[in-house]
């Protein structure tokens, strides 16, 4: 699944759904795992498996490596948060890597455009005395700089899978302007049942494959 397809599809259909829809396009019912071994996925994935993403090759999988850590709560479905610990096996073809940190990276910012229009249409119903918070100056700009996060990720992701390591930034990207949006929401962006548990989840997805803090349930 390239990165648009990942975008527009996560903004309208949500996390899991998309997520699942990005696995599904894996060959060889493989387990992708990020460089600390970590992956989350659909509950399905890690049954179905045959072969990991060890680095950026594939190789055979020991089921018996796959370590479950907990789960991870999102408005449209649980999604199974796991670490590998085999060894690495002999090296078969190599991992489409960059292709999978673009799709995961359009997820993510079809999530963030979504969280977007949450912020909008909430700012848009709360008034300071007459005037909508959405007109205020410092909400404008808190806006603008959220938004221009956004643009330069997605222009970045237009046409071929910039390298891993300029992805690496455009996740970071993201997270900083989902974390711009949260802060606009006030309290209502941070329940549980909220639009910061999408943001908590689209983080942990960085997490496992980009590397960062470990998951810990």
């Amino acid at each position: 699944m390239i990165a648009e397809e990942a975008r527009r599809g996560a903004r309208t259909g949500g996390l899991t759904a998309t997520l699942t829809a990005m696995h599904a396009t894996l060959a060889d019912r493989v387990l992708p795992c990020g460089p600390t071994g970590c992956c989350v996925l659909p509950e399905p994935a890690l049954h179905d498996a045959g072969r990991v993403w060890t680095g950026d090759t594939v190789a055979a999988l020991d089921p018996a490596a796959v370590e479950r850590l907990g789960t991870v709560e999102t408005p449209d479905g649980r999604l199974a948060a796991a670490r590998y610990r085999g060894a690495p096996g002999p090296a078969g073809a190599p991992a489409p890597w960059p292709d999978w940190l673009a799709a995961l990276a359009g997820l993510r910012l079809g999530l963030s455009e979504a969280l977007l229009d949450v912020t909008v249409a909430h700012l848009g119903d709360r008034r300071v005395g007459d005037t909508p918070l959405l007109l205020q100056q410092m909400i404008k700009g808190a806006l603008a700089d959220a938004v221009t996060e956004q643009i330069e990720v997605k222009v970045r992701l237009t046409g071929t899978p910039p390298p891993a390591g300029s992805l690496a930034w455009l996740h970071r990207q993201i997270t900083t302007a989902d974390r711009m949006l949260l802060r606009l929401l006030g309290a209502s962006g941070f329940t549980a049942d909220g639009p910061g548990a999408v943001v908590d989840a689209s983080e942990l997805l960085a997490d496992a494959w980009i590397g960062g803090e470990e998951w810990t349930p």
